[in-house]
């Protein structure tokens, strides 16, 4: 779409990058139009439904003649890469994708130092795993092991932050696609509209994605499928935040059609990314349009119903240094000091 007009450590020596006191690029008044890209991800994600509620909001406080784009592209994984080589002005990312990007680890092969954090814990991800049918699991474990061993269970394409926890979280149950395979089964990645398709039709007996409440695909599917929301154990939830930097969450009870009973889920959060380089002003302006428009961002999906402007900018929420534009109106609002 085209509009004109869900910490680390590092360590002392970044403490000025973490407060947004340091910056490739000065402070620049805006001197004319500029021209946007927000990376999200694909139709029938909430980040698609976040960019262009975002577009529509920059629309009106940007210079007049400015242009928004907002491609159904990307993903929580591929958002960091386009947004540190420059092809994406700005992007939505996760926590733990920031952390893997900075680290140069698990996703990536180098790490990425010029991305900077402008707004974060936007919502509540959950890494989730439906299996098709009511009385099944309810155990993530039991279900790969015993119930279904020769599972065929869809993901994402490659560039969403679920292609990678989703094969992460599948080796520590057991369920690794080499596995699957050895037993009959199989891990495919589809698009959102084929993953829909193979749930519903039978093609697939379970899929893994990361999901906020409300999120487009999911509830569609629930809405028309019964489902069950696999509960990991314990000790998969332990390792999912010790060896990767998921936390676990409540998913409550109800949160989709069929939903019965609450369920603890690997989690993350939202951000909203830049470069370094990004202008100062413009960073200050993108983040006081989300910070000041809460209400027309939760009007458009109810997973940002629990965004607080005054915590956006901590280190545990961003997972990356501060960009000093954004820095700035966190200072202004008290809410920094």
């Amino acid at each position: 779409m085209k509009v004109s007009r869900g910490g680390i450590g590092f360590g002392c020596i970044l403490l000025s990058l973490w407060l947004g006191l340091g910056s490739a690029r000065a402070a620049q008044p805006a001197e004319g139009p500029v021209k946007l890209t927000i990376a999200s991800f694909q139709i029938g994600s909430s980040w698609y439904v976040y960019s262009v509620t975002l577009g529509r909001i920059l629309d009106g406080v940007l210079p007049k003649g400015s242009t928004i784009d907002t491609p159904p592209l990307g993903g929580g994984a591929a958002n960091t890469r386009l947004v540190e080589a420059g092809k994406a002005d700005v992007g939505f990312s996760h926590t733990v994708a920031n952390r893997w990007a900075w680290d140069g680890t698990v996703a990536y092969d180098k790490p990425m130092r010029h991305l900077r954090g402008l707004v974060g814990g936007l919502d509540v991800y959950y890494l989730a795993v439906l299996a098709s049918g009511r009385d099944v699991g309810p155990g993530l474990e039991t279900y790969f092991q015993k119930q279904k061993p020769d599972a065929r269970v869809d993901l994402n394409p490659a560039g969403s932050i679920a292609t990678y926890a989703g094969r992460l979280e599948l080796d520590l149950a057991g369920a690794s696609p080499e596995e699957l395979k050895k037993r009959g089964g199989n891990v495919s990645m589809v698009p959102s509209s084929v993953l829909r398709d193979d749930i519903t039709s039978g093609r697939a007996d379970a899929f893994v994605n990361v999901i906020t409440v409300g999120h487009p695909l999911t509830t569609q599917i629930t809405q028309v499928h019964e489902m069950t929301f696999l509960q990991p154990s314990g000790k998969l939830l332990q390792e999912m935040h010790d060896k990767y930097g998921f936390t676990p969450a409540v998913l409550p009870a109800g949160s989709f059609k069929g939903q019965t009973r609450d369920v603890t889920l690997p989690h993350t959060t939202t951000t909203l990314i830049a470069r370094d380089d990004m202008p100062d002003w413009l960073a200050y302006a993108i983040t006081k349009a989300v910070c000041e428009h809460t209400e027309e961002l939760v009007a458009a999906t109810k997973a940002l119903k629990d965004f607080k402007p005054e915590d956006a900018w901590k280190p545990e929420n961003l997972n990356l240094p501060l960009h000093p534009g954004a820095a700035r109106y966190y200072r202004e609002r008290g809410w920094m000091k």
